[in-house]
């Protein structure tokens, strides 16, 4: 009678525990509808910033690896206002950017992105997944170069080893050299400030320079590389 007892009891645990999982599945948005729901509240953010932007401002647009710069300081002189959000794909930021308006036109601005578009699943490198690329990021570019003369695009960033099972590494080279070309085609300009930060072709980070997979420790020392390659003398004349 007790194993009975014991029995029923934990059937009901059972039963309490799969209920409230189901309640929990429901309640809580999946990964995308997170990004997706960041994405929303990330656009009212940075477009305060741009309506309140000062003349000549640098801009900072892309996906984590460049909304995790700092904007407390300048560059080359000029405030940075940066409109960067996390999770997106070139295609979702280009959506995301397509939207945004510009009171104020920015003297340069730099982009980083493609590290969300490098998933295995959507195997990257193969002829799809690239021409997508490479579609989303022309229209992206196109956008860019019509509130501003001046743009930089940064290569991919290094990821980390332990990104092996979820990001192609080798696909960090193929998109930074697809961006490179975009870069040739739609007259801006192409840099690569983390090559001293790369274990050669391999597209995996040297030790210690990531953090949680596919972000940096430090982002300093790449902003003022970005900034140097910007404007050699510490400033940046209008035009």
């Amino acid at each position: 009678m007790l194993n009975d007892r014991k029995r029923s009891v934990g059937l009901v645990v059972l039963i309490c525990v799969f209920a409230v999982g189901v309640l929990i599945g429901r309640l809580i948005p999946k990964s995308q509808d997170h990004i997706a729901i960041y994405r929303d509240v990330r656009f009212s953010i940075v477009q305060q910033y741009l309506d309140e932007a000062d003349p000549g401002f640098i801009l900072f647009a892309g996906d984590s690896n460049a909304e995790l710069h700092s904007t407390s300081g300048s560059m080359c002189g000029r405030t940075v206002a940066n409109v960067a959000t996390s999770g997106a794909t070139t295609q979702s930021y280009a959506d995301f950017f397509e939207k945004l308006s510009f009171p104020v036109r920015p003297r340069a601005a730099v982009l980083t992105i493609g590290t969300n578009d490098l998933n295995r699943k959507k195997d990257p490198r193969g002829a799809r997944s690239g021409a997508a690329f490479e579609t989303a990021l022309d229209a992206l570019l196109v956008r860019m170069r019509s509130i501003t003369e001046t743009v930089l695009v940064t290569a991919v960033p290094p990821v980390d080893h332990n990104t092996e099972r979820s990001i192609d590494p080798l696909a960090v080279g193929d998109y930074s050299k697809r961006i490179q070309a975009a870069c040739e085609r739609l007259g801006c300009r192409f840099i690569d400030p983390f090559a001293s930060l790369r274990e050669g072709d391999t597209g995996y980070g040297l030790a210690n320079v990531n953090q949680d997979g596919k972000h940096l420790k430090r982002y300093k020392p790449v902003f003022n590389a970005i900034g140097a390659s910007l404007c050699p003398d510490g400033r940046l004349q209008d035009h």
